[in-house]
């Protein structure tokens, strides 16, 4: 009776979630390598410095920025290590410079400080629309909350779906035998109905324990009793909605952006993070101090990447916050949003993550075909009409 019943329960609630789910997957294995596609489509503009050319000060970019947009006064400056001592393999050398003034994004030359690309360019758009189809179905306006709705609850019944999966993978009779029948794909299949079978139970078992990461962390982005449940786990209580940023305005100081710079990369190797990949300088966050964000990797390395803050006038440490001065609960937030993209561990992370996400890619289709078999097919059947035979009458 219990297996009656989750069966038909798995089924009617994969036809209401299946087409969402889909969509949630096909975009989740796009942006399987966000961060390397966005590294790459950066590094596609690097260049070769002519003799005695030297890379362009902070303060030069800082200028460009405040050059095409006077009256913004928060902006964003995204520095690579170029110390060829590095043990960084890329060094930076030649690469070019992003900058963030408002929602403004322009990419400079890194010698003369010409605009090569103005806007995100097709690339970067591409991943924004992926990641918004992703998280709200890329519905805009009023429609966004809705759009949020039902990817949250269509979320949480695949939890509901991958637990009772499981369940009904058991084989009724179990057996090593039977066991292994579903482990494997087959080299042959007696009809298509047997094959969808069969790719079904073969894509639900490798794909259960990362799905199940992927989407039970999700809960954290959709629900705040997710959140609350993810603190109260750590012995802290959930805290509120974030307030939005307001910017204080620009305010230089008696040291140069320049010398700012130069001195959050010193205490970058004092604070063991020499191997440094890049450097988010953040102008006008709070006020006559700048905001290094110092990240060893490419945004997935958070229990090694730091924030720091110097002051603008004597370019002392305001204040530097690493991993471990985070709470527990803020902890276990960084280790559960990065389980549910795989970078937690890496690129070998992000590939399981993007595998699992092209199996539950193939599980909606599967389950779909063997819906309609079993729901479909049999309502559309009509019965032969009769034959009268009037040769007698």
């Amino acid at each position: 009776m219990l297996r009656k019943i989750l069966f038909w329960s798995h089924l009617a609630v994969g036809i209401c979630v299946a087409i969402i789910v889909f969509v949630m997957s096909a975009t989740g294995v796009v942006l399987t390598y966000e961060a390397q596609i966005k590294e790459w489509n950066d590094a596609r503009h690097n260049v070769v410095a002519l003799q005695g050319q030297q890379r362009i000060t902070t303060d030069q970019v800082l200028a460009i920025a405040r050059d095409k947009h006077p009256e913004l006064n928060h902006i964003y400056i995204h520095q690579y290590n170029v110390n060829p001592n590095s043990v960084n393999q890329d060094n930076g050398e030649g690469r070019a410079i992003p900058i963030w003034v408002g929602m403004n994004r322009y990419l400079l030359h890194p010698y003369s400080g010409e605009v090569i690309q103005t806007g995100p360019g097709w690339v970067l758009e591409f991943l924004h629309v992926t990641a918004e189809l992703h998280r709200w179905l890329a519905l805009e306006g009023e429609w966004q909350l809705m759009g949020k709705v039902v990817t949250a609850y269509s979320n949480l019944l695949f939890i509901f779906l991958i637990v009772s999966g499981a369940y009904l993978w058991l084989p009724r009779k179990l057996s090593i035998k039977s066991i292994k029948l579903q482990l494997m794909f087959k080299r042959r299949y007696k009809s298509r109905h047997a094959k969808h079978f069969n790719w079904h139970h073969v894509f639900g078992f490798w794909a259960l324990i990362p799905l199940f990461l992927i989407v039970t962390t999700a809960t954290i982005f959709h629900f705040h009793w997710a959140n609350a449940l993810l603190y109260i786990a750590n012995g802290e209580d959930a805290p509120g909605p974030r307030e939005k940023r307001v910017s204080v305005g620009i305010a230089d100081g008696e040291r140069s952006y320049e010398q700012l710079f130069t001195a959050a990369k010193q205490h970058a190797v004092s604070s063991g993070v020499s191997d440094w990949h890049s450097m988010w300088i953040e102008l006008g966050r709070v006020e006559g101090q700048t905001r290094f964000w110092i990240d060893p990797s490419l945004g997935n390395s958070y229990e090694r990447a730091y924030e720091l803050y110097l002051d603008n006038n004597t370019g002392d440490v305001a204040s530097a916050k690493y991993t471990s001065d985070w709470s527990k609960g803020d902890q276990a937030w960084g280790v559960a949003r990065f389980l549910h993209t795989g970078e937690y561990y890496g690129v070998v992370g992000q590939t399981i993550a993007g595998l699992a996400s092209l199996a539950a890619c193939f599980l909606v289709y599967s389950g779909l075909v063997l819906s309609w078999r079993r729901l479909i097919r049999p309502m559309l059947r009509t019965r032969k009409p009769l034959r009268h035979d009037n040769a007698g009458s």
